[in-house]
């Protein structure tokens, strides 16, 4: 559990991890530079309970932070979580017996539910339905260039799993969606639980809303380059012309990559979009080696649709295409 500057809110998500039913637990709590009464707190639990141990990150940043507490870890399993939120009763027997009976290679998540002081924004619930849509259907790597696909303090492994495949070494921010990628690119297995095993704290200090790591631009820019790294074709389509879509183009070209640009609506666009012509994407046909990026993501009934079209065309999802 990496924390920083979390006072108002780290001796609840300590209290809903000592008030699991599966006791055989370590927590090891790694504070990154905290300027408030958090590390006082944690020293205070650390106090109390042998189980909870407590460092300093010599780093700076989550990601060190990580490192340094996987490098402390004894356990046959591991997991990760926040400091602002709270675990729900359960959860940690619930993802160690799924854990303990699935195959090598499976990363176990669950449900989330975002909570709040305030209410939460429609993006925050559409994205919080999305996750757990994907989980619960086992889409995940079928839309991993969308978002990422697993919530970051919602999962249990096998620690050496982790370990072996470079624990959190090497990761570029946002840490927890190149840490998916890592495990897409090993064909990880995911065991999803129906049940809520995150509830998600919303409040305006997240690093998530602060941190210029978390930004959309940042965001294309990770699943961009892990496209590019692990997905083979001599074809590309882009599909779409909104913000996404223009930054994936950006992308492609300042990587000198030639694609296709399609759009619904081509007509609008007479003249292209910076110097790329748009056609009509009733153009695409199958082709070997075409690989195909929807910088798009409409309502249900327009995406059934769009997905209709391009089955017609032969073409699957996560393999031939992808949503951005």
């Amino acid at each position: 559990m990496p924390f920083k500057d979390a006072a108002p809110w780290i001796a609840e998500a300590i209290e809903s991890i000592l008030q699991q039913d599966f006791y055989d637990w370590q927590l090891i709590a790694v504070n990154d530079h905290s300027v408030d009464e958090g590390p006082k707190l944690l020293k205070t639990y650390s106090e109390r309970d042998p189980r909870i141990s407590f460092f300093e990150n010599k780093g700076e940043g989550i990601l060190p932070a990580l490192q340094l507490a996987l490098s402390h870890c004894q356990a046959e399993m591991v997991s990760r979580f926040d400091a602002d939120d709270i675990m729900p009763q359960g959860r940690l027997k619930k993802m160690h017996d799924l854990l303990e009976k699935s195959a090598q290679q499976t990363i176990v998540t669950g449900m989330v539910q975002y909570f709040s002081d305030r209410p939460i924004s429609k993006g925050y619930q559409k994205y919080q339905h999305w996750l757990n849509e994907v989980n619960l259907n086992k889409d995940q790597w079928r839309e991993i260039y969308r978002e990422c696909v697993i919530a970051s303090p919602n999962w249990l492994m096998r620690t050496d799993e982790l370990k072996k495949m470079g624990g959190f070494e090497g990761l570029s921010y946002p840490e927890d969606y190149d840490w998916c990628f890592r495990f897409y690119k090993a064909r990880f297995e995911i065991a999803c639980l129906h049940s809520t095993t995150l509830l998600w704290r919303e409040h305006p200090l997240r690093t998530s809303r602060n941190s210029e790591n978390y930004q959309q631009d940042q965001f294309f820019q990770l699943k961009l380059t892990r496209f590019l790294e692990l997905e083979s074709f001599d074809h590309l389509v882009l599909w779409g012309s909104g913000r996404k879509a223009r930054i994936t183009a950006a992308f492609l070209d300042r990587h000198q990559i030639s694609f296709r640009w399609m759009d619904m609506e081509p007509q609008r666009y007479p003249d292209g979009i910076k110097g790329h012509p748009i056609e009509d994407f009733r153009n695409l046909s199958p082709q070997a080696g075409q690989k195909l990026l929807i910088g798009v993501y409409p309502n249900p009934s327009a995406r059934r649709s769009i997905e209709d079209f391009l089955f017609s065309r032969h073409l699957q999802m996560g393999e031939d295409y992808w949503y951005l």
